[in-house]
């Protein structure tokens, strides 16, 4: 594995309202919804500092407790009535809380009674809830004729197992009119049929009520799931989940699927980064989750939607997450039984049942795994996987998204990266590295109404000649009628055994190449001996004897420095003010810089815009090769 150019951005911009670039997804609705959560948050805050004396009550094991822990429960504490109860940490609580139609704040984090009635909250310190008294949640909040808030901080929620077979594991949110807010809540250790860790439900049919839920450093961590969702389970309509600060959901482990999370009918769960060394995990995502079937990370149906927020969301009064760190989803495996058949190691999007959704900007997708198809991402019927990146800052410079070292099954495997199967697929701005499989080591389409396109991005070090259990036969495989489209895209230094790209003639399977660069000899032809449908124009390749089209350059693109993953163009490069002006989602080149930047010193081809994914200005000469060994 060669050392990457990797480049932090030190001056990060902040966006205020920006323009959507490449995705077709609107994304405008929630996040003004997740504002309007953290804004009610932020008023609860408020609300908690005002409190006086008679505004709460608090439970623990000192002698200055209005409930002594050792004779009562927290149960108790709730029923006296109180707006807000302080719990402190030197009391021991196993016991099952139920909430109906009430609202509440609970707060954990208070060494003493003594240090509870002072505020004096120790962000660190959470406060432990063992459920394990009886077979049931630690918190079931149910009730539907008024609207209620409760706010739980710094709890650690433990020791559930839950025998309803329709109900989650520390948390149960069913059919109830809610809005939850959570502060660093830690649930771990807990196990239920649906949703390990979490359930949230508004009911079914006409009934269905409206569950928001804001949480700002969750942790969901260690969870297991009988059926379904070993982290969390949400569904309905009604349902909208808002993650935020360094939330994590990892090592949660589902018996059928979804590792992490679980989501269907409607549901919309979103997720924001940011940074915290101090705090319980560092980084925001989903790590290290499993699951028997699809999805080892995340599983998406029924027309559910999921977008995750690497970069800075804003409108004109307040922001939601960072440009420090990506969203990782790293480590996920799907196929924990071995059955050599299961896809989607990290995310899978449902082929049945309704129109699912995945946007994403600022992600680092790596070292997920499939029993299957689908190392890193699998894309079913009539479902849409989205990966862009937005103008302003990003955790790196150059590699704003990434997707690297994702594997399929080694049995029979397609697509390292991506498996979009009948799907909609589409990558503005997207690093993908690394990545294996037998057939398709970045990415594989499949089927009549697939329709993956391809933008501003870089594809290297995919394959490995056949390797370790893998065929590797090409980088790209577009088969039984899938269409692909790829301009303005720069595919260098893969290594696959047959070729770059295979066009399955079956069922009209094309592809389109446009404005691109394609130099990549150690995979052999661009196409191996009979191929679909294909339209090239604007080329530069390391061959042409394998295909026919129009305006192809053999020439090397003289990349700044390619054996550290540099592929910005170097002065004199027969790339720049090579081609034509085409039609893009998104205009601009991988740094987030204008097209058609006309190079003084080159000769123009057909037109301005340079060939790859980036577009070559004069500065970058000093400004590039400034971070070339950072």
């Amino acid at each position: 594995m060669k050392i990457k150019y990797i480049a932090t951005l030190l001056v990060l911009a902040v966006c205020f309202a920006c323009p959507l670039r490449a995705s077709t997804i609107n994304i405008n609705d929630k996040v003004a919804h997740d504002l309007d959560m953290y804004r009610s948050f932020l008023a609860t805050s408020e609300q908690i500092a005002l409190h006086g004396a008679t505004d709460f009550v608090t439970i623990g094991a000192d002698a200055g407790c209005d409930f002594d822990s050792t004779v009562w429960n927290i149960g108790d504490a709730i029923s006296s009535g109180a707006t807000e109860v302080r719990v402190a940490s030197n009391g021991t609580y196993i016991e099952n809380i139920e909430l109906d139609d009430q609202d509440l704040i609970l707060r954990g984090g208070f060494a003493t009674c003594s240090d509870a009635e002072m505020n004096n909250q120790d962000y660190m310190d959470l406060t432990e809830i063992n459920g394990s008294a009886t077979p049931t949640n630690i918190i079931a909040i149910t009730g539907d004729t008024t609207r209620r808030l409760i706010r739980l901080e710094n709890l650690s929620l433990t020791g559930a197992t839950v025998l309803n077979p329709t109900l989650g594991g520390a948390i149960s949110v069913d059919q109830a009119e809610l809005e939850l807010q959570l502060l660093r809540v830690y649930i771990s250790g807990n196990s239920g049929n649906t949703g390990g860790g979490m359930f949230i439900s508004p009911g079914f049919g006409a009934s269905q009520t409206n569950i928001d839920v804001f949480a700002q450093d969750l942790i969901i961590f260690n969870n297991s799931s009988l059926n379904l969702g070993g982290g969390l389970y949400c569904t309905g309509s009604g349902s909208q989940i808002t993650l935020t600060g360094i939330s994590t959901i990892s090592n949660n482990i589902a018996t059928t699927i979804g590792g992490g999370i679980y989501m269907r009918g409607h549901c919309k769960v979103s997720m924001y980064s940011e940074s915290h060394s101090a705090l319980i995990s560092s980084f925001p995502g989903f790590f290290n989750n499993n699951s028997a079937e699809e999805g080892g990370a995340i599983n998406i149906r029924h027309s559910a939607s999921l977008y995750l927020f690497g970069q800075q969301m804003c409108d004109s009064t307040n922001c939601l997450g960072s440009n420090d760190v990506p969203i990782f989803v790293q480590g996920n495996f799907s196929d924990n039984n071995n059955s050599g058949n299961e896809s989607g190691g990290g995310i899978y999007l449902d082929g049945t049942g309704g129109s699912n959704q995945f946007y994403a900007n600022g992600i680092w997708i790596n070292d997920n795994q499939a029993g299957g198809n689908g190392g890193g991402v699998y894309v079913g019927s009539g479902s849409t996987f989205e990966i862009e990146r937005r103008p302003g800052g990003c955790w790196q410079l150059d590699r704003c998204n990434l997707v690297i070292n994702n594997r399929s099954g080694t049995a029979i495997g397609f697509g390292g990266g991506f498996y979009v199967n009948d799907g909609t697929m589409n990558l503005s701005h997207v690093y993908v590295e690394e990545n294996r499989a037998d057939f398709g080591s970045a990415i594989a389409a499949n089927g009549e109404n697939a329709l993956v396109t391809i933008e501003n991005s870089v594809f290297d070090d995919n394959g490995n000649g056949g390797t370790d259990g893998y065929s590797d036969f090409q980088i790209f495989s577009a088969s039984t009628g899938a269409s692909l489209s790829i301009r303005h895209s720069t595919i260098a230094d893969n290594n696959a055994v047959n070729s770059v790209f295979n066009v399955d003639p079956a069922l009209g399977s094309s592809l389109s190449l446009s404005s691109s660069i394609v130099h990549d000899p150690s995979s052999g032809n661009l196409f191996g001996p009979v191929s679909g449908n294909l339209t090239i124009d604007c080329l530069v390749s390391h061959e042409a004897a394998s295909f026919t089209g129009a305006n192809v350059l053999i020439d090397d693109p003289m990349f700044m420095n390619r054996s550290l993953g540099n592929f910005h163009l170097a002065a004199g490069s027969p790339a720049i003010d090579l081609c034509a002006g085409i039609t893009m989602l998104n205009p601009l080149d991988m740094d987030m810089e204008t097209r058609a930047w006309d190079d003084p010193d080159k000769i123009d081809g057909m037109g301005i815009f340079d060939a790859g994914a980036d577009e070559r200005y004069f500065f970058e000469v000093m400004f590039v090769d400034g971070f070339e060994d950072f």
